[in-house]
């Protein structure tokens, strides 16, 4: 549960500047998209710190697992705060960096206290819940393994041979590539990992995650002209198939929440 709560702290950053990136443009960084930022990475990290505590509730952990894992998921966010700070000026961290670092510890600690005053689910560990949660995780899976191969074998080629003006088309496409072997990876532990109390959590915050990643690509990649709009089609389609997985693990992850795993994920 640590290890990862430390995984999905890493993504809270990038989180915050998803959230910020439609209010973009203007120079230096406006009140909306400080707001923005900063309301992405708070919901990010309660959503994350509730699935995350409440699994390790299921699974009978002690209070002390859930502090370690608060103090993981929090960790990377000071971590991102004074590297920026050395490497930036004053003004961008009062305007950037001090409004992530509130609003995501802000998010994290309310997601660890509503979920550990919210009630238990009766019967969360019926036999027909059980079932329709492995049915959701291999749904994943399955919708996992579709973005993979549209990844390499639609996306990657075309965007490779794109000639926009400022487009970067090598390092596009292997960036691509490596999102797709993520996607790969995560449908093989779905598959693998039906009864694991984390890997719902894990699914479906990796599903929301890369979901609205493809989706701001597709939206960038979407003003590259006509010659990659065929990529930028199978983008949206690779975010809404990622987002509908995530959505399906994270109601797993909050209804079902598996059953007890052995040690590791």
């Amino acid at each position: 549960m640590t290890a990862l709560s430390a995984i999905l702290g890493l993504f809270s950053p990038l989180v915050f500047f998803l959230g910020a990136a439609p209010f973009e443009g203007g120079g230096g960084n406006s009140l909306k998209e400080v707001v923005a930022g900063s309301v992405a990475i708070a919901l990010y990290l309660a959503l994350c710190q509730f699935l995350v505590a409440r699994s390790a509730h299921s699974a009978g952990r002690t209070r002390a697992v859930w502090s370690s894992s608060l103090a993981a998921m929090i960790a990377p966010l000071p971590v991102v705060f004074l590297a920026i700070a050395v490497m930036e000026k004053s003004g961008v961290v009062l305007e950037q960096d001090v409004p992530m670092l509130f609003a995501g510890c802000t998010g994290c600690l309310a997601g660890a206290l509503i979920a550990r005053w919210a009630p238990d689910w009766p019967g969360a560990h019926g036999e027909n819940v059980m079932a329709a949660c492995r049915i959701a995780l291999r749904v994943a899976g399955g919708l996992s393994i579709v973005v993979a191969a549209l990844l390499f074998f639609v996306i990657a080629p075309v965007v490779a041979i794109d000639t926009s003006p400022g487009a970067t088309p090598g390092p596009a496409a292997r960036g691509l590539m490596v999102i797709a072997a993520f996607h790969l990876l995560l449908a093989g532990f779905s598959f693998w990992k039906t009864r694991s109390v984390a890997m719902p959590v894990a699914s479906g915050v990796f599903g929301l995650v890369f979901g609205l990643f493809l989706l701001f690509m597709a939206s960038v990649f979407s003003h590259h002209g006509p010659s990659i709009h065929s990529a930028v089609i199978a983008l949206y389609v690779c975010a809404a198939s990622d987002l509908l997985a995530g959505c399906s693990a994270t109601a797993v992850a909050t209804v079902g929440r598996g059953e007890p795993a052995p040690a590791g994920l």
